[in-house]
């Protein structure tokens, strides 16, 4: 299954051009290795249940994975 990624632009607003960019490869990177992961796997169960979070150059990332696609849904300064 492809795995798409969604970034929420409002939810994004205040975070610097350069992190987002580098937070947007981070994900698409994530996204790619999930590909290699049965569909059948407990991951996608813990996944579902799960706070995701990715940090950038301190910034955190809050991210769910579910039906194929990568969210994220907020950003903030750590």
């Amino acid at each position: 299954m492809t795995h798409r990624v969604i970034m929420v632009r409002p939810a994004l607003r205040m975070v610097p051009a350069n992190v987002y960019e580098e937070a947007e490869k981070r994900f698409r990177e994530i996204a790619e290795g999930l590909e290699g992961i049965a569909d059948d796997s407990p991951f996608w169960e813990s996944v579902r249940v799960s706070q995701l979070s990715l940090e950038v150059h301190g910034w955190s990332f809050l991210y769910a994975i579910d039906d194929g696609t990568l969210r994220v849904t907020e950003a903030r300064k750590a």
